[in-house]
């Protein structure tokens, strides 16, 4: 009952804007008539009533063509903006990430999965959802979305849409855009017409029509334009204010702060979530965000930073607080920082022992006989231990003892302090056994550490971090390794989206430690340096990053900063690392397992890239 008044009030303020626009355009054409004739009447004239039949009429037309056109619900809306369909056994990556969570969210609310398509040409990140009953409902992503948001940001976005399934809103704005469209389909006339005579993916076309297409679609969309000005602030009026219940909505019905990793992600985006393509207008009132240009005046949906400000207070202002510090300072380190730094609810991050080390110039490994040589990921693991070190592994306090020991013949080599609190005995039992099997003893003592108060946990890791840079220095392994128990503990801050140009000095202070885990003299790892910068940054940023940094390091921030960047950026990054620092040579164990943790620690899967590297490896020892 509530859902029929609230649709009836929304079709009065419809047949409002029409008849605001029908008397606009009555009174426009009134002042011509009296200028050539006074007698008439400005409000009432000759043509009044023949005017008003054929815009009655093509208002009508436009309609009912929008009832015929949606006679499949969802689907047809998909089709007229030329969205592509998704299935699972055609879908890149990106896709099949989007169909698996459009299927577990359905699961979870027990309803029909949606359709699912793309907007193959637009790079904004954006949604939208039509149709009428479950059976008929499409969940629209522009390419942008798809090729831009990660998981948890995808995840965030679909339940947005979700949401507004659940509540009876996607059918609601369906209905909506087929009455608006007596008011916004003249303009897309235009906008098609003018279309007409514009290059398509910058081919030239032989036709001796496209001033004339240009100058008619101009006027036809001129002319729509009241349409478009009126049905916008009426729009304004009355669904103006549910962008930010929609919000709040979503966020109580997942229990977690997804979406606004989602208008994070927008607010980093260079395209925001703008679409470009005719329809924009009357399907602005069904997207995620703002379907139009932030410039436009009375859009419907409040601009990204009021959103999270709304969900978030303390989120934004911290965002403008550390921009302000920025454009200030200059500063190497993020514009952003992890949700956890800044909601309110939440406990504070765990931060690196102060003061911040230097970056480690030279690696920490064992004998090049034992370095040089990666060992298979299974053999490793299988490899036999002294029993004092197998007992250790049984119990959570051994398996800590195991970890702090590992670190301190990491960071002292072979001498250990005889004041050190680890046992002795422990020690020795590493260093008889091969060096290159301590990573993986290490990486199966942090899952056995369990469950640990939070005040307990945080001690632990600054006990860990002071041993890795005790002198003053750190190493991106130890960094890496650190990082793995920060997981294990659950104090692994979430990422923040930032941009590319937000974090290329953490880049290149994430190159330079990379570059001192390889087995390459001085005078190469600057040329490959030199290589690698070269494909990333400007010549004017080459001249800033030109010198190795000496300034004090947080490598655990720098990783968390990077982790925020886009999927694409980050393999783009990841994938240059490996042309340029692992397909001509040999990798050391040390090598391979920072290339595995680095593909951990940035979202992916590092199973098959370790097993192709050590492919490699073979061929080339051989």
């Amino acid at each position: 009952m509530v859902k029929n008044k609230n649709m009836l009030l929304l079709a009065s303020f419809c047949l409002i804007a029409i008849l605001l626009t029908v008397l606009i355009i009555n009174t426009v054409v009134g002042l011509f008539v009296f200028y050539a004739d006074p007698g008439q009447s400005i409000w009432w004239h000759v043509l009044s009533p023949y005017l008003v039949a054929l815009v009655l009429f093509l208002m009508i037309i436009s309609v009912i063509y929008e009832f015929y056109t949606f006679r499949a619900g969802g689907y047809s809306l998909a089709q007229q903006m030329g969205a592509r369909r998704l299935n699972q056994m055609e879908s890149i990556p990106e896709e099949s990430a989007a169909l698996r969570i459009n299927t577990q969210l359905a699961d979870t609310f027990l309803i029909e999965p949606p359709a699912m398509y793309v907007l193959p040409n637009e790079v904004g990140v954006n949604a939208l959802t039509a149709g009428f009953s479950p059976r008929d409902t499409a969940i629209i992503l522009t390419w942008g979305a798809l090729q831009t948001l990660d998981e948890i940001e995808l995840y965030g976005l679909l339940s947005h849409e979700f949401n507004k399934i659940l509540s009876g809103e996607t059918a609601e704005n369906t209905r909506l855009k087929i009455l608006y469209s007596s008011l916004t389909t003249f303009s897309q006339w235009g906008s098609k017409i003018a279309k007409l005579g514009f290059y398509r993916n910058d081919v030239p076309r032989e036709n001796k029509f496209e001033t004339f297409y240009v100058s008619i679609g101009a006027v036809i969309w001129l002319i729509g334009s009241l349409g478009i000005l009126i049905t916008r602030f009426i729009k304004y009026i009355s669904l103006g204010g549910r962008t930010y219940k929609n919000d709040q909505k979503t966020r109580r019905l997942i229990q977690n702060d997804a979406n606004i990793q989602t208008l994070l992600r927008i607010h980093v985006h260079h395209s925001g979530s703008q679409i470009y393509s005719e329809y924009a207008e009357s399907i602005s009132h069904m997207c995620f965000a703002n379907s139009l240009s932030p410039q436009n005046w009375l859009n419907i949906h409040p601009n990204i930073n009021q959103r999270i400000y709304e969900l978030n207070p303390a989120l934004i202002q911290d965002l403008q607080l550390e921009n302000l510090k920025k454009l200030k300072n200059q500063p190497l380190f993020s514009l952003f920082r992890s949700l956890e730094d800044v909601v309110p609810e939440s406990t504070a991050v765990w931060e690196s022992p102060q003061p911040l080390p230097l970056l480690r110039l030279s690696p920490i490994s064992f004998a090049i006989k034992d370095a040089i040589k990666p060992l298979n990921p299974e053999l490793r693991a299988n490899m036999p231990r002294p029993e004092l070190i197998e007992r250790a592994l049984q119990t959570s306090t051994g398996s800590r003892e195991v970890m702090v020991a590992i670190l301190m013949i990491r960071q002292y080599r072979e001498f250990i302090p005889t004041e050190a609190e680890v046992s002795r005995a422990i020690i020795d039992s590493l260093l008889n056994l091969d060096g290159r099997v301590h990573i993986s003893i290490f990486q199966q003592a942090c899952k056995n550490i369990g469950g640990m108060p939070t005040t307990v946990a945080r001690q632990f890791l600054m006990k860990l971090a002071r041993i890795i840079q005790e002198d003053g220095e750190i190493g991106l392994l130890d960094a890496l390794l650190l990082e793995r128990v920060k997981y294990e503990l659950n104090l692994l801050p979430m990422h923040t989206p930032t941009s590319l140009d937000e974090v290329k000095p953490q880049i290149v202070r994430l190159i330079d430690a990379l570059l001192h885990v390889q087995q390459i003299n001085s005078d190469n790892q600057l040329e490959v340096r030199e290589k690698i910068l070269n494909r990333i940054l400007s010549p004017r940023e080459l001249e800033l990053y030109s010198e190795i940094s000496d300034e004090p390091i947080d490598l655990a921030e720098i990783l968390n900063d990077i982790a925020g960047l886009l999927l694409r950026d980050r393999l783009s990054m990841l994938g240059i690392a490996e042309v340029c620092l692992w397909s001509d040579r040999i990798m050391t164990q040390d090598e391979l397992d920072v290339m595995e943790l680095l593909y951990w620690r940035l979202g992916f899967e590092s199973n098959e890239i370790t097993s192709q590297m050590l492919k490699k490896n073979s061929l080339m020892i051989i």
